[in-house]
Formats: C-alpha cells, sequence, structure tokens
C-alpha cells in the first residue's frame, strides 16, 4: 500500500512539474487563443512586409476593401482609434500598429481611398486577387470582412466584424 502511494505520488508529481514550464505553445489559426498566420506579403507601396517584425506591438489586422461600402464608412473610425492607441501600452503589447489587408482586385481605386481617406499610418497589403486570395483563405474573409486584434506574441486575442467590437477590447487590454 505504501509504494502504492508512493509511485503514485511521484507520478502527480512528474505530471504537475510537467505542466509547470509555461504555457504550451499556440497552435496556428485564426481563432482567440491560436497564433496568427504568418503574413509575408509586399506592402502596396513595394516595401518588403513580414508579420514578426509587429511582434511586441498590439495589432490589428483589418480586412476590407475600397468597394465595400461599411469598409469606407469605417475608414474613419480605423484613423480615430490608431490616434487613440498608437502610443499606449498594453498588457501583452507596446503600442498599437494597424495593418491594412484589402481584397481589392485593382489598385488604381485602392490607392484613391487610400489618399481620400487619408489612410497613411497603416501597413497596406493588397495580392489584387479579391476575395480568393490565399490570405483571404486563411483569414476566412471570403464570406464576410473580419478584424484580427493581435497581442504582443501574436496570439488572436479578439475577432470582430466592427470597429467598435475591436475598441472595446483595446480598451479592455490597455495598462
Amino acid at each position: 500500500m505504501k509504494n502504492k502511494l508512493l509511485l503514485i505520488t511521484i507520478f502527480a508529481g512528474i505530471l504537475f512539474l510537467s505542466f509547470v514550464n509555461g504555457t504550451p505553445e499556440p497552435q496556428t489559426g485564426t481563432d482567440i487563443g491560436n497564433r496568427i498566420p504568418a503574413i509575408n506579403q509586399p506592402l502596396v507601396n513595394g516595401a518588403p512586409f513580414h508579420s514578426d517584425s509587429l511582434r511586441g506591438k498590439m495589432v490589428l489586422y483589418d480586412f476590407w476593401a475600397s468597394y465595400d461600402a461599411p469598409s469606407r464608412i469605417e475608414s474613419a473610425r480605423k484613423k480615430e482609434l490608431y490616434q487613440k492607441y498608437h502610443n499606449k501600452a498594453f498588457l501583452n503589447g507596446e503600442k498599437f500598429v494597424i495593418v491594412s489587408i484589402s481584397l481589392d482586385r485593382f489598385k488604381t481605386p485602392l490607392m484613391e481611398v487610400i489618399e481620400n481617406d487619408s489612410l497613411f499610418d497603416m501597413y497596406h497589403i493588397c495580392t489584387f486577387e479579391g476575395r480568393e486570395s490565399e490570405i483571404a483563405k486563411i483569414f476566412n474573409t471570403t464570406d464576410e470582412m473580419k478584424d484580427y486584434l493581435v497581442d504582443g506574441d501574436g496570439r488572436v486575442v479578439a475577432v470582430a466584424n466592427n470597429i467598435d467590437d475591436i475598441d472595446k477590447n483595446l480598451a479592455r487590454l490597455q495598462r
């Protein structure tokens, strides 16, 4: 009986210690808690971009299109959000940046909207493949536009269909 109890205690201790060294590595995906899939696409201005370069920052991956009326309406709110939070500290991230991922097919209308709406403080990515692009498929945005809020470790902390939900989450996560 003593040996059984000792064996159970040792086994429980080993099991406990296997979980003490930290949280398990999250899987890659677009659900809350997952590590965001890597994005390695050039910006619309031709500059290279890799999502790993934003580690340590709170990042909004905003899927939109210049032809989509709700996206255009939210453009002003995105600018306000950036102004409100760009220099703030968060529970797991310093500063706030927006990665604007357009699902447009044509460059001229996209560039006109960026210019007309003064969306200069964002990283702009577009493959010009529309909703059929690989990035749209990976992020499940082929049917509806979504926003992904990602913390400094690259984990998804919120998924929303409107910018007001992102604002609430940023306020909640602010230090």
